[in-house]
Formats: C-alpha cells, structure tokens, sequence
C-alpha cells in the first residue's frame, strides 16, 4: 500500500506479483496490483486482475467499484483509438514502430516479459520465441502473471506452429506444462470458449498424429 500512496505504481504492481508468486489466491494482491496497473494505465490488465479477484470474492464492493471504473476507462480508450485521424485515402495514418529485437533466450521474468510484449501479436514471431524458451522455465518466467490473454496468444502460436512447421512435439510440451504454472486455474477461468475450443482441436490432432492419450491435458483445460 505505501508504494500505491507514494504513486510507485510500476514498483507496487512488481511487488504485488512477487505476492502471487507465494499465494495466488490472495485478493487484497490482486485488487492492488490491479490498482497499480489501472494507475499506469495498463486497463486490460487491471481488468483481468480485478476479475480474478471477485472470482475468490464475489462480493467485495472495493474489487466491483475498481472493475466498473476500468470498464469505463476501457470503453473510453476504445473510443479515443476509433476517433483516431485519418489520412486522405481514408486510411488510418501508419503508426512509426521499432523493428522487433533480436530473440535471445530469457534470463529473468522481466526479460521474459519484455520479449512477450514485442512477439505477442505476431504468432509466427511468438512461435520461434517459445521454441527458443527451454519449457521447463514458464512456471518459473510467468510466476503469477499468466493470464487469459497469454492463454489466446500461446494457442495462436501453436496453432501457427502445427499448420505451418507441423510441429507436434512443441505443441504437446507447452500444452503439457502450462496448468503447472500459478494461477492457471485462473487465467482459464477468463479464456473465452472459443479459445479451449482450439485447444482442443490441437489436442485431437496430437492424439492422432502422436498416438499420445490427450484426454487428461483436454480436461485441464475444459
């Protein structure tokens, strides 16, 4: 709470997370961490934290009031973006971006995190990353930060993995190690349906292509 008071919002939703490491459950962590990333703007993912939070307490009146106000935010940055200036052809103007950084393997969870955000959107970029990942590391890079987006952006990667590379054995292991990560009950939990549909799908196919009993990991995520 002092580093929220003292508006460290970056150093407090840090120390929230080195909280959830130890106890994914606790909520007074989540509806900070929430608050520290609504403060810097992060509304996604102060959204998640707050859902997860009425998740354990349905009821707690702090948790409803922050999640309403980060709705709010949420639907007003969505406008903002819409209303956006166009260019003479009716286009949106092109947005200048970095090229993307060359992929090395993460030595911490901060470089863990940092790489996802700059491979995330492109499954084909996020593929060669999470190959590159020694699997046995995400319980360990993700501690308690996994959360449903991640869940969508790792079954695009697969997805793209298996229709283009026809790789099966990433499949397989990713799926394989991702409920041993804290707070995967979670992050399930928010994961659109259609999504643990395409787990699914990608499941069936390992069944027949790698003669590999998937019911248990498909229950995992049901």
């Amino acid at each position: 709470m002092a580093l929220l008071k003292l508006e460290r919002f970056a150093d407090a939703a840090h120390s929230c997370s080195q909280a959830l490491a130890i106890d994914s459950t606790s909520v007074k962590a989540l509806w900070r961490r929430g608050t520290a990333y609504y403060s810097l703007g992060q509304f996604a993912k102060a959204q998640h934290d707050f859902n997860c939070g009425l998740a354990l307490e349905p009821t707690n009146t702090a948790l409803l009031t922050e999640l309403e106000k980060t709705k709010k935010a949420l639907e007003s940055a969505a406008a903002s973006k819409a209303q956006l200036p166009r260019s003479g052809r009716g286009i949106a103007a092109p947005i200048a971006s970095s090229a993307p950084q060359p992929m090395s393997v993460p030595q911490s969870p901060q470089d863990f995190e940092r790489a996802w955000r700059e491979h995330a959107s492109v499954p084909a970029r996020l593929y060669e990353y999470l190959k590159m990942v020694p699997i046995v590391r995400l319980p360990s890079l993700f501690r308690a930060s996994l959360e449903s987006a991640h869940i969508a952006d790792i079954t695009n990667a697969l997805e793209h993995g298996y229709q283009t590379h026809k790789d099966f054995d990433l499949v397989f292991k990713v799926l394989s190690a991702l409920p041993s990560i804290d707070r995967f009950s979670l992050a399930l939990l928010f994961t659109d349906d259609k999504v643990k549909e395409r787990i699914h799908h990608l499941l069936k196919q390992l069944a027949t292509e790698m003669d590999v009993d998937a019911a248990l990991l498909t229950n995992k995520y049901s």
